[in-house]
């Protein structure tokens, strides 16, 4: 799996976690580019699976990334509810990436996250015939 692909697995999956609704404003986020052009994203995502070298769990723990809503409170996006053979693929694929890359768990995530988050709103804002925006 290429780095392209593995990036489209994540979206793929996250587009499925909207309409989302903040639990303390009640601000609605209608799409994953929406989401990211509104909040800010907080700390380091985690893989709590790759973190313990568990490429292939019975019973994932998962992956979260937490970004503040516009009035502060933390929301959250995560591998919940993915298939379990596209998370196992996406955990060997970032497996593979540490080593080939000589880089930590933490490093790739870091990467991952900005550059989900760059494809996120220039690809959405290329379909919605908005041109591409800076993240």
């Amino acid at each position: 799996m290429s780095e392209n692909e593995a990036i489209d697995l994540i979206i793929d999956h996250l587009n499925g976690l909207f309409p989302k609704t903040c639990p303390n404003c009640q601000h609605r986020y209608e799409s994953l580019r929406d989401f990211y052009l509104e909040t800010t994203a907080m700390g380091n995502a985690v893989s709590y699976d790759l973190e313990k070298n568990d490429l292939q769990p019975e019973k994932p723990l998962g992956a979260v990334a937490v970004s503040n809503c516009r009035c502060g409170a933390a929301l959250s996006l995560s591998s919940d509810g993915m298939p379990l053979f596209r998370y196992w693929s996406l955990l060997l694929w970032a497996k593979g990436e540490t080593r080939r890359r000589s880089i930590s768990v933490a490093e790739l995530l870091v990467d991952l996250r900005t550059r989900v988050r760059k494809r996120a709103v220039v690809e959405a804002g290329g379909r919605a015939s908005q041109g591409p925006r800076s993240v």
